[in-house]
């Protein structure tokens, strides 16, 4: 065993070892909970219940629209605001303009992405898709 008859040693090399491992364990979770209360909310895949569309949503501010029916893919850009709980996507051409573009209210349950426009209320329910 490492420094047998030093009880001094021994016991410095404990409690620097207990206050490394305890710098790491305060350190990770730091991390976490900040990873928790600023991560993306809304950042993942969702299925469309309706029409089957596909929304891949990534934490860089893009936003991948897959149409079920037609199969075109669409790359928009969106913003969200966590504490009003408000998503926008931003479209760059007059085509895709009536697709999904605005700004939506969002509510997250366990696997289900409600998104309400703001102007008429009308609703669009998503499931995350569990790949």
């Amino acid at each position: 065993m490492i420094y047998e008859n030093n009880e001094e040693k021994r016991s410095t090399i404990w409690r620097t070892i207990l206050t490394v491992s305890s710098v790491l364990i305060i350190i990770i979770a730091a991390f976490f909970i900040i990873k928790l209360f600023t991560g993306n909310p809304l950042e993942g895949t969702w299925i469309s219940e309706d029409s089957g569309a596909v929304l891949e949503i990534g934490d860089d501010g893009e936003l991948t629209l897959k149409e079920a029916e037609s199969g075109e893919v669409q790359n928009l850009n969106y913003s969200v605001d966590t504490k009003t709980k408000i998503f926008t996507v931003q479209t760059e051409n007059a085509y895709t303009e009536g697709i999904l573009s605005g700004s939506y209210d969002y509510n997250v349950e366990q696997n289900t992405l409600t998104l309400t426009e703001r102007e008429y209320g009308d609703q669009m329910v998503f499931e995350r898709s569990q790949k």
